[in-house]
């Protein structure tokens, strides 16, 4: 009888002890639940306040100021008692519990991430807010001495929020309960974008003093490209404005067509035997061509040896290339801008400049002139500080997002801190031990005209397997001409008028295909049908190139097949052509070798 009393005692103390255990991580788990959501008002609140803050600009409320700190001091707080509260042994021991163990883990991430966040990224971030709409110039000057005050603020943060993103992206979520895996879906997306945001704003800050002649007098191509005569990198370049910088300063010194270039008697740099197959020795004898190959810093050297070649005493330190719908953005921001008794603004100058202008000015001297007006036009809106500054700086990385402003340096340092960003435009061929696989989708106007105006086209591009590291895709494209039956009643200059084998109306596209380094490219079908490949190899990269020609109203659906490297399990970047259209040019496309899948 005693031997089981004391049994029943030990059952006792050892249930009551469970049960205080229990009751005790409950209030634990009420506790951060309780924090985390303070946090997040906390964090809500910060966004309205600046917001707020961006609102009032010159004439700000110091109220506000003291009320983000505030809000600052118990974002800090709240997370760091919600970090606090999972770090210790008993939560530690929850995490390895059967059905709530996942849970606990993922919330003691989230509250680590969010503790270290609001201590490294977003405070430095909320303090250097106010600064960032200076970051636009101001009657024809940019201040240098903002962009230098914020280099280290951003750098802090775009530090933090990599990290974070890093570290959630190691979460493996898939055993969350359904609640908490919406939140923390939701806030990996948050920290994700923030992280993607940031990047390109640490690397402006840190080369803008320099490239925009805080070190000494910079001279740079900013190059038009005509996507209404569609290539690689957007469009043919149609005009380029000789620009210097210096302190701050952009002054516009010269403007010349690309058509005025002339022909070369021969390439200006000496071409390898794989863009003599894909490209001909035009990529090298003629500016307008310069752009057929989707590597802008390939083609920036090529567009300034042209240049130097024509004007030898006026050096060249970078180039930047611009697309009309870019300007559209722009001038969405700016607001519009009258040239040659045109009202031009982020709706209509698309239409104007690509389509328009040739049936307004017939003669290509005029059609020219209004460009380079436009040009000028825009430049002066830009740095004049015109418009709400955050819509500027909103269009300008929607651009760069886009795949619509590319900027390549020939200063080494500008061009290592630039490597890798969207501006730069690289033709990426991943190094030795890299994942990700690269997949880019080309188009070149081959008509010798205009009618790329009413070229439309998607691709779709799928990993669809892994097996043994290699991943296979399904891939499709749809080529579609919006030209009126009537085309061939266009203007000559719009239509080509038929000089280059092509019927007026119609119109001739190049496409090319880069699939993955060390990879295949399968066959290629068009409406169902075998379409037969050019194939070249190009730094290691298989490149399929055909042509398609798109009579008015005429849909064109391509399909083919690819595979990836050996070993390149990663996300795959994909990277096409910028259309006439608002939309991105770029996407990064899921693993098919991630556990998801």
């Amino acid at each position: 009888m005693l031997k089981r009393a004391r049994l029943r005692l030990v059952a006792a103390v050892v249930g009551g002890g469970l049960l205080l255990l229990a009751g005790w991580m409950a209030w634990q788990g009420w506790q951060v639940q309780r924090d985390l959501a303070d946090a997040a008002d906390r964090a809500a609140a910060i966004q309205r306040l600046v917001a707020a803050r961006d609102d009032t600009g010159t004439d700000r409320d110091a109220r506000l100021d003291t009320r983000l700190d505030d809000e600052l001091d118990g974002l800090r707080a709240a997370s760091a008692a919600a970090a606090q509260r999972t770090s210790g042994p008993a939560w530690r021991l929850l995490a390895h519990l059967p059905v709530v163990g996942d849970d606990a883990a993922g919330v003691a991430t989230t509250s680590r991430v969010l503790d270290e966040l609001s201590r490294d990224g977003i405070a430095p971030l909320v303090r250097a807010a106010g600064s960032f709409d200076r970051l636009v110039p101001r009657d024809g000057v940019l201040d240098l001495a903002v962009a230098r005050d914020l280099v280290e603020p951003v750098a802090r943060a775009d530090r933090a929020f990599d990290r974070a993103r890093r570290r959630l992206a190691a979460v493996d979520d898939r055993g969350f309960a359904r609640p908490l895996a919406r939140r923390f879906t939701s806030f990996e997306d948050q920290v994700d974008r923030a992280a993607r945001a940031l990047g390109p704003a640490r690397v402006a800050t840190e080369v803008l003093p320099a490239m925009l002649g805080g070190e000494g007098p910079r001279h740079y191509l900013l190059v038009f490209q005509n996507n209404a005569e569609v290539r690689s990198t957007g469009g043919l370049p149609g005009a380029a404005s000789y620009v210097e910088a210096r302190e701050g300063r952009l002054t516009l010194r010269d403007h010349v067509t690309g058509a005025s270039f002339g022909e070369a008697p021969a390439p200006v740099l000496p071409l390898s035997a794989a863009e003599r197959a894909l490209y001909g020795d035009v990529l090298g004898t003629y500016f307008v061509d310069a752009t057929m190959t989707p590597d802008v810093p390939r083609a920036a050297d090529l567009l300034r040896a042209r240049w130097q070649q024509r004007y030898p005493d006026r050096p060249v330190d970078g180039v930047v290339l611009v697309d009309a719908v870019a300007i559209g953005y722009l001038l969405d921001a700016t607001g519009p801008v009258r040239v040659g008794g045109v009202r031009l603004s982020g709706d209509n100058v698309v239409d104007e400049l690509l389509h328009r202008a040739y049936l307004r000015l017939p003669e290509p001297g005029r059609q020219d002139a209004f460009f380079a007006r436009v040009a000028a036009a825009t430049l002066d809106r830009l740095t004049a500080g015109s418009g709400d500054p955050q819509a500027l700086l909103a269009a300008l990385s929607r651009a760069a997002d886009e795949r619509r402003v590319f900027v390549h340096s020939f200063v080494a340092a500008d061009r290592a801190a630039l490597a890798g960003t969207a501006v730069a435009g690289e033709l990426d061929v991943p190094g030795p031990g890299s994942d990700r696989p690269r997949v880019d989708v080309t188009l070149d106007d081959t008509t010798g005209a205009k009618m790329s105006y009413y070229l439309r086209y998607d691709v779709d591009v799928t990993a669809t397997s892994c097996v043994a590291g290699v991943q296979k895709y399904a891939a499709k494209a749809r080529l579609r001409s919006t030209a009126p039956a009537d085309a061939a009643s266009l203007p000559a200059y719009v239509t080509g008028g038929g000089r280059y084998g092509v019927p007026a109306g119609s119109q001739l596209v190049t496409l090319r295909i880069f699939a993955p380094a060390g990879g295949e490219l399968g066959a290629l079908t068009w409406n169902g049908e075998p379409l037969e490949l050019e194939r070249v190899e190009h730094d290691g990269r298989p490149v399929g190139m055909t042509y398609v020609q798109l009579d008015p109203g005429q849909v064109a659906d391509l399909a083919w097949t690819m595979r990836s490297g050996p070993r390149q399990v990663g996300t795959t970047a994909l990277a096409v052509t910028p259309t006439i259209e608002r939309k991105d040019g770029a996407e990064t496309l899921a693993s098919a070798c991630s556990p998801e899948r």
